[in-house]
């Protein structure tokens, strides 16, 4: 059987309906995802080679209104997933039964039960092989074990030529079965009081219009727990929540005219957002112009007009502007442009080689965006940018001496970090590891602020899971267990790196129907479960009528009974794509976050392209 291998957070970014306050479990196949027919909600492709395809049917059915239908035409194996949180489960009596139906099938259509811990798989519970061409029979698969388990997995697979339809599973729990299952502790009475303690009605996200002051109702907090540091990281739940904008945008107001902010730096390619900087430094072209150079996710109504109240502020106050920067590194493809117009007027007898070096990974993003290639290639791509870097990088010393002016020493720094920039999408691309992208975002936020002065302080704006500080005792409870791009700011920084995540407890957001599929469309966001943060900071809403809270994590970690607080967490995780149940992430929130923002009802970004 083939095993999961993605980490839980990134497996099920698919579309969410508004549920119970628990897991639901849609075993019978009757609630689709966003996909439609196309993918039963909650179940995940874990392999669909070629001549394989899955979908719900409702022409054959066992009960109900669709099956599960998995169809073969040759010796490839296909399968599918579906996650459920081991809170509940572990050492429990667990049977999961149902439907099969076989026709001619060469192969094997099979089901399984699967408990995952720390080591990989605990045990695992496998129904037989089903073949041929047989009406609807029963199956029946008994798990017991005793073991801890991290995560449960109920996968279906069919290997082999044919068709196979899948109806009507039902899980049981020590005898009595379920639809849904419990994900954490719930939040008690006495709980909720520290967290009562230590929130403040943060008075609604809207931000001042242009011209205006920044609204400072229940900031005050904010700007204590942010301290002196002079790193301030603003995280969201999802990409694609219209209050996140907004919120932030009014931090950003508030952060440049209460706390000294000088910089808003952003998770979009480094070079582009340049463009933006010009812009709102008090540059020619408009916003909804510059605004293309960033990824689809930032192109809303609500950032076009952030930028719009940065250039305005920027023209008002000429002695204190604010810059707009990137710091991701994903195309390479300006960066490695830029450094080969600089050498051809600064370093002539450089140029023929950086470009002989640069060409063939540049070529192939002419080609394609993200390109593929087999291991020796990527690995060459690689080696001939890290030479780049290095050419580069031992001239650095010289050139600055050559360049009299700032800008021609600006020039030089940015010719090194294009270079650099180049090198760190190279080695992603050879590596093909998530967390080497966190590693040189950090990076580059680094070099952002020693091309400042000492104690200029930055804004950062990125998801929750790239700015969490990471530092969890057990690596699980982490965010990319651990190795985020918060925790190497953390390492790097120390107290001098604050991050505050935020937070909603349900409505809609703008994603992409699939990684797939990049149609942006609204989607309901799922209510956060019982024993979230999320759906305690809910009640709070609910108990004094209003939406909006700051929530002071910073004494969580130095409390006296402070277990609960630490304990692991479901907490909202989506990305770009649109997400099922979106809280199969579980961290220990306050090593994480030195504060939330609350947002109790979100509702889709306004989407520009």
């Amino acid at each position: 059987m083939p095993k999961p291998i993605l980490p839980i957070a990134l497996i099920f970014l698919f579309s969410a309906p508004s549920l119970p306050a628990q897991q639901p479990l849609n075993l019978g196949f009757e609630r689709l995802s966003i996909e439609g027919p196309a993918r039963p909600w909650g179940w995940a492709v874990f392999m669909r080679p070629e001549g394989t395809t899955a979908a719900l049917d409702s022409t054959e059915a066992y009960s109900g209104r669709y099956s599960l239908r998995f169809s073969n035409e040759g010796e490839a194996e296909q399968s599918m997933g579906y996650w459920i949180s081991p809170y509940e489960l572990s050492g429990r009596q667990l049977v999961l039964r149902g439907w099969v139906k076989t026709e001619a099938a060469a192969g094997a259509a099979r089901l399984s039960l699967s408990a995952y811990g720390e080591n990989g798989l605990i045990s695992e519970a496998q129904s037989i092989a089903f073949t041929g061409t047989k009406a609807w029979q029963a199956f029946e698969v008994e798990y017991s074990e005793s073991r801890q388990a991290h995560a449960f997995f109920i996968i279906i697979s069919m290997s082999g030529p044919g068709k196979a339809w899948f109806d009507g599973l039902e899980l049981s729990v020590d005898g009595q079965k379920t639809a849904s299952v419990e994900v954490a502790d719930n939040i008690t009475a006495e709980q909720m009081a520290w967290l009562r303690t230590h929130s403040t009605d943060i008075g609604g996200v809207e931000p001042a219009s242009t011209g205006q002051e920044a609204a400072i109702t229940g900031l005050e907090p904010f700007r204590q727990a942010a301290g002196d540091a002079s790193i301030i990281a603003l995280g969201e739940s999802t990409h694609g929540t219209s209050e996140f904008f907004l919120l932030k945008h009014r931090l950003l107001q508030y952060a440049v005219q209460q706390m000294n902010v000088r910089v808003f730096a952003i998770e979009a390619n480094q070079l582009e957002v340049e463009k933006i900087n010009r812009y709102v430094l008090g540059g020619e072209g408009t916003a909804s112009e510059v605004i293309k150079v960033m990824f689809r996710v930032w192109n809303t109504e609500e950032m076009l007009a952030l930028i719009d109240w940065l250039r305005a502020y920027n023209l008002a106050h000429p002695a204190a502007k604010v810059e707009f920067v990137g710091f991701d590194l994903q195309d390479p493809s300006l960066p490695m442009d830029s450094l080969s117009h600089f050498l051809a007027g600064w370093e002539p007898a450089l140029h023929p080689l950086i470009d002989s070096l640069q060409r063939p990974y540049r070529e192939a993003w002419r080609a394609q965006y993200y390109p593929q290639a087999p291991d020796s290639i990527r690995a060459s791509w690689k080696a001939n940018a890290e030479r780049v870097w290095a050419l580069v990088a031992e001239r650095e010393q010289g050139w600055q001496q050559r360049a009299h002016s700032p800008e021609g020493k600006k020039r030089v720094a940015w010719a090194i970090q294009n270079a650099r920039v180049a090198f760190q999408a190279a080695d992603i691309a050879y590596d093909q590891t998530v967390s080497r992208r966190d590693t040189f975002m950090a990076a580059n936020i680094r070099w952002i602020q020693a091309q400042r002065e000492p104690g200029l302080r930055i804004l950062v704006w990125a998801h929750d899971s790239h700015i969490a500080r990471g530092d969890a005792p057990d690596y699980r409870h982490n965010y990319f267990n651990g190795n985020g791009m918060g925790r190497y700011l953390s390492e790097i920084f120390g107290q001098d790196y604050r991050a505050f995540g935020l937070f909603t407890y349900e409505g809609q957001y703008s994603a992409t129907i699939s990684f797939f599929n990049h149609t942006v469309v609204p989607v309901d966001a799922m209510q956060a479960p019982r024993g979230s943060f999320d759906e305690a900071l809910h009640r709070l809403a609910q108990e004094n009528g209003a939406e909006t809270w700051f929530l002071n994590l910073r004494p969580a970690l130095s409390e006296a009974h402070n277990n609960w607080l630490l304990q692991p967490r479901p907490v909202r995780f989506v990305g770009y794509a649109a997400a099922d149940f979106d809280y199969g992430a579980v961290m220990s929130v306050p090593y994480q976050f030195d504060g939330l923002f609350f947002v109790d009802k979100s509702s889709a970004s306004g989407m520009l392209r």
